[in-house]
């Protein structure tokens, strides 16, 4: 028998939310954008390309990082030490970059990308231990994993007056944006949203930890 567990009966919500505001945003910031390094400073509802690529940038990466705070437990102590960094290194890269771009009104650089790799797969290999976490929610973090590091190559090695040829500012988002946001769809549809008892062992591990800290 199960019971809610109480933050995770919400925190796939804000996940799968901040995954569909990704996939939503982004068509409304390359419109006003471009599909070029060139802003072509296009306007919508009084504001400009900057303005919406910071909303881009941090809503959805806030809310999911607010839905994975609450699932540290299931994802972080389920999954191990492997796990553990993963899950640091994700959180770094969603909310240093969100909070940046949110004081700046724009849409920075993904200097943090790197992160965003190393992290995703680190944490997808570390649920293997972890019989609470479904084989579709390490699928979907070790594919947004692989995605983001074929976007980071495509931005680090293809020369812009080639990317901007090929409209690569708009490929690059596509993936980062629409393909990784409907990857954190998937993983917040397909977490647990119940405390069985492999998940019961985790939010124990957690709160021993808490005690000896």
């Amino acid at each position: 028998m199960t019971s809610e567990s109480g933050p995770r009966s919400w925190s796939h919500l804000v996940i799968i939310g901040g995954g569909l505001v990704m996939i939503a945003l982004w068509p409304l910031f390359t419109a006003l954008h471009g599909p070029t390094s060139v802003n072509e400073d296009g306007h919508w509802l009084g504001q400009d390309p900057l303005f919406w690529g910071s909303i881009l940038s941090a809503l959805p990466s806030l809310l999911i990082a607010s839905g994975l705070l609450a699932q540290y437990p299931l994802l972080a102590v389920g999954g191990g030490r492997t796990a553990r960094w993963g899950y640091r290194l994700v959180m770094v890269a969603l909310v240093v970059p969100a909070v940046v771009d949110l004081v700046m009104l724009a849409l920075g650089p993904p200097l943090l990308l790197p992160l965003s790799v190393a992290g995703l797969v680190l944490l997808a290999v570390g649920q293997r231990s972890n019989p609470a976490v479904p084989r579709s929610s390490r699928l979907a973090l070790l594919s947004m994993g692989i995605l983001s590091f074929l976007a980071l190559v495509w931005a680090a090695f293809l020369p812009l007056d080639v990317s901007d040829r090929l409209y690569g500012y708009r490929i690059y988002g596509f993936v980062v944006y629409v393909l990784v946001g409907a990857g954190w769809v998937v993983l917040g549809a397909s977490l647990p949203r119940t405390s069985g008892p492999e998940s019961g062992v985790a939010s124990r591990r957690w709160r021993r930890r808490s005690a000896r800290a």
